[in-house]
């Protein structure tokens, strides 16, 4: 190691357990921004017996993601916590497991596969609206949240198995999922084994979500490999899939954990997304009014098709911005394998790494007045002026989320379609604190009123 690194400085912590209180507590993100403000970009402090480096610069978040990604891991205990879930799919496998996985499994989310699922992605946006028209006529408000929720898990579900899934099961999943994705996100937030492995009733519930999940998804694998129909979908195109070299497709349990993985990253992260632009709309009229004009010109009263996407720039960069100010993921953390130089820093292997999107997002130094809410920044020349690594809502590097281009369609439709018919107005006094755990959530109810639009043809 360089003797002209320099050693990172950071907070002293307490005894034993370090900044953990810190850390831990709900103002994590406020401690964080604290710490960079005092001692820099890459900042030293403990978590337990543990050394952390916090690290807030684009420059050296690409090194770790790019150039030396082999030495910054997934081998850190909430990774290895929501193994329990997703198993070893593309999201969790490391080495060279992860790269055969990745091989295999990226050709299925191209954007022209991607866009063969717009339908799908339209008839579920279709029913959530259709429920909307009745909670306007009645005067009733609609949980915004919760709505997305709902809405981003039937896109989820019926892009993975389209019209082999029965309204039982459908219903189960969703009785199974929301919960176990709470459990899930307690267990990443507190990632203490031993707590887990308690006999206690709530855990015991948790292993039984995972087994109701299990027990639909490899029924449904079965019945399509003894099925001569084979419908476009997710799950038949990852089914069809192929390692490049030996020609061998997935296993049923490795497709199972590419489902999982699915339903969680699919979901809540961009139902969380979507929560939060529509509450940015609300109080914010000409946004609002500039996309009301791109959804008319491009699609007036009808549907948008996968080719509309394109056309929607504003739309797209509304929901970029929204993640801009809301990552769905804040904190991405890694486990450092040896002692190595990042930049000019020493940085002892063993040790955690931590890069915070939410920070990062919010830089002086990489975004002007990042405060402020601006959907003109990813405009085509701006975006160029912006470092490549100082946005990062879908991670980075080879390990970029390989459903990105996914949420990204669904998400414009979703903006593009319900825009033709209503404002979405959020009830006055409702209190918009986010709550940053795994992800970033309203911590409060959304509740909002809608208000149907003139239209082109009324």
């Amino acid at each position: 190691m360089s003797l002209t690194a320099i050693k990172p400085k950071g907070p002293k912590g307490y005894p034993l357990i370090g900044s953990l209180p810190k850390f831990a507590s709900s103002e994590r993100m406020d401690w964080l921004q604290s710490i960079t403000s005092t001692y820099g970009d890459v900042v030293k402090f403990k978590l337990l017996r543990k050394n952390f480096y916090l690290i807030n610069h684009p420059d050296l978040i690409k090194d770790i993601l790019t150039r030396d990604a082999d030495n910054y891991t997934k081998k850190i205990i909430s990774f290895k916590m929501i193994k329990e879930v997703l198993g070893e799919s593309t999201f969790t496998a490391m080495g060279d497991d992860w790269r055969r996985k990745r091989l295999t499994v990226q050709p299925s989310f191209r954007n022209a596969k991607i866009s063969s699922l717009a339908t799908i992605m339209t008839d579920c946006i279709e029913e959530l609206l259709t429920e909307w028209e009745t909670h306007c006529d009645s005067g009733k408000t609609i949980e915004l949240n919760a709505a997305m929720m709902h809405l981003t898990l039937k896109v989820v579900v019926k892009a993975l198995f389209s019209s082999t899934l029965s309204d039982t099961d459908m219903k189960d999943i969703s009785n199974a999922f929301i919960p176990l994705l709470k459990g899930a996100n307690t267990r990443i937030s507190v990632p203490i084994k031993m707590l887990y492995r308690l006999p206690l009733d709530k855990n015991k519930k948790y292993h039984g979500y995972i087994d109701i999940l299990d027990r639909i998804v490899f029924r449904i694998i079965r019945n399509r490999r003894l099925s001569t129909n084979k419908p476009s979908d997710l799950l038949q195109m990852l089914m069809d899939a192929t390692d490049e070299d030996t020609g061998i497709p997935l296993t049923d349990i490795e497709l199972r954990d590419e489902v999982m993985t699915m339903f969680i990253a699919g979901h809540e992260t961009t139902a969380n997304a979507m929560s939060w632009l529509w509450t940015i709309l609300s109080s914010s009229s000409n946004i609002r009014e500039k996309i009301e004009q791109e959804v008319d010109e491009v699609l007036g009263n009808r549907v948008p098709i996968a080719s509309d996407f394109a056309n929607l720039p504003y739309c797209l960069n509304t929901f970029k911005e929204t993640m801009r100010i809301y990552p769905p993921v804040p904190i991405i953390p890694r486990h450092v394998e040896r002692d190595t130089i990042l930049g000019n820093y020493q940085i002892k292997g063993g040790s955690g790494i931590l890069f915070s999107p939410h920070l990062l997002h919010r830089h002086p130094k990489f975004w002007d007045a990042p405060e402020v809410f601006n959907p003109n920044r990813f405009n085509k020349e701006e975006a160029r002026q912006q470092h490549t690594y100082a946005y990062l809502p879908f991670g980075g590097g080879a390990r970029v989320c390989i459903g990105n281009n996914f949420a990204l369609m669904e998400a414009v439709f979703i903006i593009a379609m319900a825009t033709q018919r209503f404002r979405v107005n959020l009830v006055s006094d409702t209190n918009l604190e986010p709550l940053i755990g795994l992800t970033t959530k309203p911590k409060f109810s959304l509740n909002a009123f809608l208000e149907r639009r003139q239209t082109i043809s009324d």
